[in-house]
């Protein structure tokens, strides 16, 4: 016989039960599937701008360009123009300088990002 009630069958402990922990669940569940479905869009775009690049289409600048503009498209209006450029030069600086960076770019497009003349 525990005294904490582990493999005794315990007790309900208030404000705990299968109710509540379902309702979790539940909410997470959504949740997840609520940023999934926005990201989808995000998603199908970014696979769109990869088949043309590897048809050749645009260029592995045109490309993380378009990814930059992507990621940085939720704060436009919230920040300056000039703020606004100031995040995306800084974005693409780390994509070139950056060696986790250059390596997801290199696998995703083949190549490493090109250095860009300051």
């Amino acid at each position: 016989m525990g005294v904490d009630g582990i493999g005794s069958g315990g007790r309900p402990v208030p404000g705990v039960g299968g109710g509540e922990l379902d309702a979790a669940r539940s909410v997470e569940a959504e949740a997840t599937t609520g940023a999934e479905g926005a990201q989808g869009s995000e998603r199908s775009a970014g696979s769109a701008l990869l088949e043309q690049l590897r048809r050749g289409e645009i260029d592995v600048e045109r490309y993380l360009d378009a990814q930059v503009q992507a990621a940085t498209s939720h704060v436009e209006g919230a920040l300056s123009p000039v703020q606004l450029d100031f995040v995306r030069e800084a974005l693409r600086d780390q994509l070139a300088a950056d060696p986790v960076l250059i390596e997801l770019v290199r696998r995703a497009t083949g190549s490493a990002p090109p250095t860009r003349a300051g």
